[in-house]
């Protein structure tokens, strides 16, 4: 049976259900402005893509994008739910962040105690809200929610069952398909259920499996067939539907090259990846990994914070194994830095009392004072800045409620190649100027145009990332001017200012792209009369003949 390590701050009387409850209540009212989240390129491509999945269009043959396909059945769901609306995204989040946090909840009171718990939950909402839209209901989400839901039923009395160890390896092949970088964390959670860390601040220090390794063998073993059973059933039925040719050259081709070009052509790549770890995870959080290994080990307490931090660890190399360090590839970390957090404050809080009991035994009222001004400012540091930013999506949220769609027009922080105001503007323009059977080609990364109007895309591509990058195959230039030539749509949609460098290997925008593609710029000029130029968008029209 696997021992249960102590909580580093035993109270009777520290409910753990009322530090949780409380914890809840401050991430439900730190994540409500999520409410009028809009849809991101890559939630609204996700979003086409579902769409065409549920009218009967085959991923990858008839809508190509070079994610993994998990992510875009689970938008499958979120779009048969809620259909063609902004705010489906911000009610996913919230219920995302809501389940997350009991997941960490459950994880870091098992180690670290109720209150770190708790803290932990609050940190790691503070961290996802603060980046926005672009952080909710990415693919890391969903992998870290399944991660933490394979680790619990291992941890669970069903586990020791194979039915358990099963589901276990099916939920880790299901976190594989939603994004391949779930992949560190399958050894973890191979081990950390069975770990037996007891002796660890003892010298010499020893770790232990709580069962033999035949029996850890046998149950491995099965967790392996459910993960192997999914990566099987799901290439079977790609096979089976045909669309087995568009995952193999998407994926075993494309997909190797997308990675190994941007390291090649990324000079100073370790730099790089040092500076974007600083910018998106954040020096304190990073202090905090260091600040928790020193206390623990001082306190001897690496038996409890050394689950966390081999968790922490994974989560970095999950991070790292996506090569290019998106803000939101952090979010398979920062669950577990959060708990490092309510670790580190918890002690510091103990060391408080400590010093404040002392100062008192020897009637130092001044060092008391003193301690109790600097205890003030630790606490007062971030809450100015933490206080502005949600007044401000207070602000927006009754904006929202008041008038939402003027309110996406003018979001406070749209990312810089979202362009929210022109895409709006066109999206309007669109539904009183179109039929519902018009189809509209979107030369760029502005999937929303197509998703909220509900005009079909006649292309398989639903933005043009892998039409203008070096890592995309030069003939699916020709098959989509071949695409456009047979039924040319009524209406196509040249972006502006929308380059991602990091994404397609060109610092030109999609606009700037067209004299590289004089097949497509021919096509447009030939065919098509400009109807409508905004600062980020031109819209043309099919002249009629």
């Amino acid at each position: 049976m696997t021992n249960r390590p102590p909580e580093t701050n035993p109270s009777p009387r520290a409910n753990p259900w009322r530090w949780l409850g409380g914890a809840l209540v401050l991430v439900i009212l730190r994540a409500l402005p999520s409410l009028r989240y809009p849809l991101g390129r890559d939630q609204a491509t996700y979003c086409v893509i579902a769409q065409g999945l549920l009218h009967g269009r085959l991923l990858y043959r008839d809508l190509w994008d070079i994610k993994p396909p998990g992510i875009f059945y689970i938008y499958a769901v979120i779009v048969r739910i809620f259909g063609p609306v902004m705010w489906s995204i911000g009610i996913v989040d919230i219920l995302w962040l809501v389940a997350i946090s009991i997941c960490i909840s459950c994880f870091a009171k098992r180690y670290l105690g109720a209150p770190a718990a708790a803290i932990a939950v609050v940190s790691n909402a503070l961290w996802h809200c603060s980046w926005g839209y672009i952080h909710a209901a990415q693919s890391e989400t969903f992998v870290t929610l399944f991660v933490f839901l394979a680790y619990f039923l291992l941890m669970s009395a069903k586990a020791r069952n194979w039915r358990g160890n099963l589901a276990a390896g099916l939920l880790c092949g299901a976190a594989f398909w939603v994004k391949y970088n779930a992949a560190p964390f399958f050894p973890v959670l191979a081990f950390l259920p069975y770990l037996d860390l007891s002796r660890f601040d003892e010298q010499p220090r020893r770790a232990r499996l709580t069962i033999t390794w035949w029996v850890w063998f046998q149950r491995t073993l099965v967790i392996v067939a459910g993960f192997l059973l999914m990566i099987v059933a799901v290439l079977v039925y790609f096979w089976g539907v045909g669309a087995w040719p568009a995952l193999k050259e998407g994926h075993f081709e494309v997909l190797p090259r997308y990675g190994s070009m941007f390291l090649a052509r990324t000079p100073h790549y370790y730099r790089l990846a040092i500076d974007l770890t600083h910018l998106h995870l954040g020096v304190w959080a990073e202090a905090v990994f260091g600040a928790a290994l020193l206390i623990a080990w001082r306190r001897r307490q690496l038996r409890v914070v050394g689950p966390v931090l081999i968790m922490a660890i994974a989560g970095i190399i999950s991070t790292a194994s996506q090569a290019r360090f998106s803000s939101f590839s952090f979010e398979t970390a920062y669950p577990f830095f959060a708990m490092l957090w309510g670790y580190v404050i918890v002690k510091l809080y103990e060391g408080f009392v400590h010093l404040r009991e002392s100062f008192a035994r020897r009637s130092w009222r001044v060092a008391g004072v003193l301690l109790w001004l600097v205890a003030a400012e630790v606490v007062y540091y971030p809450l100015p800045d933490y206080a502005f930013e949600i007044a401000e999506e207070y602000n927006g949220l009754a904006g929202w409620m008041h008038d939402p769609h003027r309110s996406y027009e003018d979001y406070l922080f749209p990312a810089p190649f979202e362009k929210l105001h022109d895409q709006m503007a066109i999206i309007d323009d669109l539904e009183k100027n179109s039929a519902p059977q018009d189809e509209v080609f979107v030369w760029g990364t502005a999937p929303l145009i197509n998703f909220l109007t509900q005009r079909p895309n006649p292309s398989r591509f639903v933005s043009n990332h892998a039409l203008i990058s070096p890592w995309g195959p030069a003939r699916w230039r020709q098959d989509l001017i071949a695409e456009l030539n047979r039924k040319p749509p009524r209406f196509i949609v040249v972006e502006r200012h929308d380059e991602i460098p990091l994404v397609a290997l060109t610092y030109d925008d999609s606009e700037q792209c067209l004299k590289k593609y004089p097949s497509l710029a021919s096509f447009i000029a030939g065919r098509y009369e400009s109807v409508k130029n905004l600062s980020d968008f031109e819209v043309y029209r099919l002249m009629r003949p």
